[in-house]
């Protein structure tokens, strides 16, 4: 199989809403961006530049190539990953407080009916986002995670690497994975509206097995990437509640639109199951199994 890992950082260029909870007309965001995001996003790029109209095909193509790790705001080297503590949430070397105060602002509108130019009932609302600059100082942000690439070939799509270039292909088309997909594109909620613009900053491949700025360390065990943690240290990613599994933190149901047969992409609403949050402390040492959208799930 042949995982080869990188690390990749992005410019944030505009305001980026990442769905969480919905609280009234409050939606707020997730402090970092999952995997699956990146899946949609990428899928919804490399569908018309291959010259193809199969999303599907052009999505079970990637999922088996690419396994995604979620990405953090990072800011002058500093990665703001979460971790619960005795002293509660913290992001980095931040309280949640102080993490929400330099990161996270937000967005009210309305939408106005075209008569009256009056707002229409029940449209008044207000989104929650990752600011592209730093709230208290003005800095840029980004945002890094890590990301397991390989070479694939399957129903004519190809993913090859070639003089350290990741190219796929199609039916003879060609796109450079780094300077032409992955380069700028949107994520996230709100984007009509110009939200979660992309720049590509870095891709860089990743030699050694051990993560800059997180814990643990991976290999390649039955053709899957594989993440060994030990005892007292976080999770990075959502991880699948289990029975084998002695871990103490946060657990949150997940739930995301998916693709329905008869209607098209994101009609589909679907429940995942419980999971462990991000930053949730394992008591014991564990290897988990990346799955297709970043989800981790425990092997032993």
């Amino acid at each position: 199989m042949n995982w080869s890992l990188y690390i990749w950082t992005f410019r944030l260029k505009s305001p980026l809403h990442v769905g969480f909870h919905k609280v009234m007309h409050f939606f707020s965001t997730r402090p970092y961006v999952p995997g699956k995001l990146f899946w949609g996003s990428l899928t919804a790029k490399l569908t018309p530049m291959l010259g193809i109209n199969d999303y599907q095909k052009v999505g079970e193509f990637l999922k088996k190539a690419i396994r995604f790790g979620y990405l953090y705001p990072y800011v002058e080297e500093k990665l703001y990953c979460p971790i619960y503590t005795e002293d509660g949430l913290r992001f980095g070397s931040l309280s949640q407080n102080e993490f929400e105060k330099k990161f996270i602002s937000s967005m009210a509108s309305a939408a106005i009916e075209a008569e009256s130019l009056a707002s229409e009932e029940g449209m008044l609302h207000e989104v929650e986002f990752i600011s592209p600059y730093t709230i208290d100082d003005e800095k840029p942000v980004f945002i890094r995670g890590f990301v397991w690439i390989r070479e694939f070939t399957e129903n004519r799509f190809k993913l090859s690497k070639n003089n350290n270039k990741l190219i796929i292909t199609h039916n003879g088309q060609v796109v450079d994975f780094k300077n032409s997909l992955a380069n700028r594109f949107q994520i996230g909620g709100e984007r009509k509206y110009g939200f979660g613009l992309l720049k590509l900053n870095k891709l860089d491949e990743v030699s050694s097995n051990e993560f800059n700025g997180l814990s643990g360390k991976w290999c390649e065990k039955d053709g899957e990437v594989c993440i060994s943690i030990n005892s007292d240290n976080p999770i990075w990613s959502h991880v699948l509640c289990s029975n084998n599994i002695n871990i103490k933190g946060n657990i949150e149901p997940l739930v995301g639109r998916d693709w329905e047969s008869d209607k098209g992409a994101g009609r589909r609403l679907t429940s995942y199951g419980l999971f462990w949050s991000p930053g949730s402390i394992l008591c014991e040492d564990k290897t988990f199994k990346i799955t297709e959208f970043g989800i981790w799930e425990a092997v032993d």
